[in-house]
């Protein structure tokens, strides 16, 4: 008997289908699909115990509001900075960072500097007498 032309398989698809966070759940290993069908056979898709995974609109409508709450306190945020200010510190930034790359560059030269002299001062030269 082929099981996608089975009656309840075809139900429990539609089921799953209707149930978004169920797949998702199924999908991050967190259900198994086989144990998911056999209690979808078992209990039916009229149980309470689907409720949590039905695909609620206000859930989502919650999720929106909250998010756009989130975008609303960060234009705020955004319309309260003083450029100047946001403009003086990255000016600060800029010249720690080239203080920084001076000092690097004075380190290389000082370790240049020693090594050339340090190799210098090693040499063995040899000079035969006429």
């Amino acid at each position: 008997m082929n099981n996608a032309s089975h009656p309840s398989v075809q139900q429990f698809k539609d089921f799953i289908h209707a149930h978004p966070p169920l797949i998702k759940k199924i999908r991050q290993g967190d259900l198994n699909l086989q144990e998911t069908y056999e209690k979808f056979v078992l209990l039916g898709k009229e149980d309470p115990s689907w409720e949590q995974y039905k695909n609620n609109t206000d859930a989502k409508s919650e999720e929106n509001d909250s998010s756009n709450q989130l975008y609303q306190k960060l234009w705020k945020h955004i319309g309260q900075l003083d450029v100047n200010q946001v403009e003086n510190h990255i000016n600060d930034l800029n010249g720690a960072i080239d203080n920084i790359l001076v000092l690097i560059n004075q380190f290389k030269q000082y370790r240049n500097n020693q090594m050339s002299s340090s190799t210098q001062n090693d040499q063995f030269f040899y000079r035969p007498k006429d």
